[in-house]
Formats: C-alpha cells, structure tokens, sequence
C-alpha cells in the first residue's frame, strides 16, 4: 500500500483534508473517494489527468498511485502539439479531465504508444521541452514517497496547517512537493481554481486577486516561482497568517529573498529538479542560509564533479525509451559549503531558465524566428527573467520584424514566446561576435547587450 495512503488513513476521519471553493473534503471522506475511483482503474495502463486545479486531480493521482497506476500529469500551458506528444510517447490508455475518465482511441494518437516504461513507474512527468518537444520522466512510487516524507520531515508540521496550491498541479512542485508533504502532516489543502485566485494564465496574474484569497483563507504556507514573488512584492502583498513560502523553479537573486522578508513574507529559498521528483536542497525556518538554496534531503546522495552538481536518488528510473544511470547530471554548476549548505553558481549549458520556472533552449525559439523571411539573424536571451527577448538582424531594411516575431509567436507555447526586441548589426567574424565557422558567439553578444542595457 502506498506510505502516503497510510499516513493518510492515521489521521483523524473528520479532520479537513482537502477544500476547493464551497467544497470541504474530510480525510475519512477523501479515502472512500479515493477507493471509489480506484475502481475506475481497473485494465488501465496509464491516466493522464487533464483538469484545473481542484479537489479531483487530487482524488484521480492518489488513486493512480495507490493502484500503481502510471498518472500522466497534462499541463494547462503546453502547446497543443506537445499535448500529443505526451499522450503518444507515454502510451496514455485513458485520460480524466472535466467529462470524467474515457479510454482514448488509437487514431487519436500520433503513433504506437512506448509500452516499455521502466518497472516501478508511477508518474510520468514532462519537462517544459528545452527543444519544445516535451521530455518524460519516469519516476517511481518508492521515490516520490521518500521524497513527501523527506520534505515533511524538513519541516515542523506547524508550517503545514492551511497550505494553498497556487502552482498547476500538473508541475512537480504543485504536486509531489505540495500536496503529499501536506497530507503526511495532517493539514489542510487549499485548491481553488487558478481562474479563482487570478493564475488562470500565470504570465498575467492578477496579483490583487490572489493576495485576497491567500488572507482570506488564512493560509499559512504556498509554493511559488520567483516571478510571483517579485509580483506580491510589487503590490506590497501583507500576509499576516503565512508562516512558510517555499520559492524555486529558478533561480531567486539574494536580493529578492532580502526584500521579500523585509516585507514581511517568509521567503526560503530551494532547489529542484523534474529528475529528483522535484527538491533536492531546501531552506528551511530552522536551517536557512540566504544565497544557498539550502541543505540537501536526506534521502539523496549528492556530488560535486568538475564543478557540476550530480546527484543519486531512488525516483528517477529513467527518461522515456531509456535508462537511468546511478548518477544523474544536472547540468547545473555549484558547490557545497563548509557548512552543509548547497550553491548554485550557473548553469553548464545555455539553457534558459525563465523566473516562471520554465526551460527554454534558445536554439529552438532562435530557429523559429529564423524560419520568417524577414529575419536574417538571432540572439535570444533572458535567463531568470520573466519574458524571452531577442537581438535581430533584419534581413532586408523593409523587413516587417514586428510581424515576423507575432508571426513566429503563433507556432511557440507562450513561456517561450519573443515579448521584447531590438534591432542590432550584423553578427560577424570580424567583429567578434560569430566563430569562424559561423556560431554566434552566444555568450559574449548576451553579456554586450545586458552591459548596454544597464546604463
């Protein structure tokens, strides 16, 4: 039986587990719920869950997890076209959304689903697609679990009282960081709508919207991404009853930690991946050391090699179609000082990392801008910022950029879409700015423009 199903069972039946609007769910109710919609899935191979924010995605992947069930979470902001990418490449046999569950039908697929998924699956979670096609992670019930229970552990259960998700819980830190550590300790969950708190599109909160809900329900802790923490600051958000704000999914400057807790929000920053079934280091309000993202979990194994950060945790079985490995590298360069205390100092690759939390490889936005005949040359940037820009050479002086950029935008889910632009010179050899073989010189354009723009 699933541990988090146990500890569930353990806590008092009339307690409230889980409230969306006018809908209060006990934990004795949430577990008949839960055995109901088991039975549903009974001959499923795999559920994808397509739902809002609610009281039902919860009931659906407990019970997906109870009955080893491969759940497929479905996010609100993929691209339709990375939509059928998922339920192609996970051999998705049925899905739930607001109509209930249904089996889906083989030509509604792209092409035979992958039926081999590493023994032990229990989630299949996709990556925002550095290249835009989404990239699953298989990750195991033992992992997740020691994972919930590592993280509740870190945490005095006082911090997990009227916890509110305020993430899609179709993202790792929604979900498995959230919810599960939630209901190990016993507390109250908070999953209203994102229409209903102002996230409905996350890249335009209303922020006014979601400070109300967050004091009238008196939370007391939520999980955020550094672009709605620098949000609530901007409208003075006063939460009186928050005791722990958990922030990840990029990287947050010092400086935004400092000015957060100035303002009264108890900021505390960490560090996740999709492979390690979301955290692997954490601040916490007893082990907080501001410009680190914290003290490693203590289920995971971690080393420093050639300055990139390794790690070796019991979730990750291994991307779709392949296998894991016992080291899994991140990618991302840092440190672990003399007092236990994880660093992250860059990252190894270009990827950019958006303050949404979103991965994006430039290449990919760069090729789609450079598929419109009126741009001859590329740069995007804005690693931990909230919107991609781009540096364009025009490809003729009467070029229509702005309508090659809206015209480009059309084919880009919208955390990778081109919200800002400037016109620059050519990039060339002679200049400094392409490598003899016709690269532009990726990190020295960048570096330039970020100079030039901070004048």
């Amino acid at each position: 039986m699933s541990q988090i199903l146990e500890a569930i069972k353990n806590h008092p039946a009339s307690n409230a587990a889980l409230i969306s609007g006018s809908r209060t769910l006990s934990y004795g109710d949430m577990v008949m719920r839960i055995n109901h919609y088991m039975n549903s899935l009974q001959g499923v191979e795999s559920l994808a869950v397509h739902l809002d924010n609610g009281i039902e995605w919860i009931l659906w992947d407990l019970a997906a997890l109870q009955s080893s069930t491969p759940c497929v979470p479905i996010p609100d902001f993929f691209h339709a076209d990375q939509v059928s990418h998922i339920m192609a490449t996970a051999g998705v046999s049925h899905m739930v959304d607001s109509d209930g569950i249904r089996q889906i039908n083989k030509q509604d697929k792209e092409q035979q689903p992958v039926r081999n998924l590493p023994p032990g699956t229990a989630k299949i979670t996709f990556t925002s697609g550095t290249t835009g096609t989404p990239k699953g992670v298989c990750l195991s019930r033992t992992g997740i679990e020691t994972l919930a229970f590592s993280i509740q552990k870190s945490l005095d259960n006082k911090f997990a009282t009227r916890h509110a998700v305020i993430l899609p819980l179709a993202i790792l830190l929604g979900n498995i960081a959230g919810v599960y550590p939630t209901l190990i300790a016993g507390g109250t969950i908070f999953i209203p709508p994102l229409s209903e708190i102002g996230l409905r599109n996350p890249f335009t909160p209303d922020l006014k919207q979601l400070t109300s809900y967050l004091r009238a329900q008196k939370i007391t802790s939520v999980i955020t991404v550094p672009e709605l923490l620098r949000g609530l600051l901007s409208i003075r958000a006063a939460l009186p009853d928050m005791k722990f704000m958990a922030v990840g999914g990029a990287k947050v400057a010092p400086e935004l930690i400092a000015a957060a807790r100035e303002a009264g929000l108890p900021v505390y920053e960490g560090y996740g991946l999709s492979e390690a079934a979301s955290v692997v280091a954490l601040n916490t309000p007893l082990y907080d050391k501001p410009g680190s993202v914290g003290k490693v979990l203590e289920h995971i194994i971690i080393k420093i090699e050639n300055g990139e950060i390794c790690i070796k945790n019991d979730a990750f079985l291994g991307y779709l179609g392949q296998t894991s490995g016992d080291w899994f590298r991140t990618g991302d360069l840092g440190f672990i000082d003399n007092d236990g205390y994880l660093h992250i100092s860059g990252r190894k690759k270009n990827i950019i990392v958006t303050s949404h939390g979103r991965n994006v490889s430039p290449e990919w936005v760069e090729s789609t801008l450079l598929a419109q005949p009126g741009i001859a040359q590329a740069i995007v940037y804005g690693d931990g910022e909230s919107t991609i820009r781009a540096l364009v050479v025009p490809s003729h002086p009467n070029a229509d950029i702005q309508q090659s950029i809206l015209n480009a935008n059309l084919s880009l889910p919208e955390y990778a879409q081109i919200k800002a632009y400037q016109l620059t010179q050519p990039f060339s050899a002679t200049q400094g700015t392409l490598t003899a073989n016709g690269r532009p010189k990726r990190e020295h354009i960048i570096k330039k423009q970020l100079t030039l723009e901070s004048i």
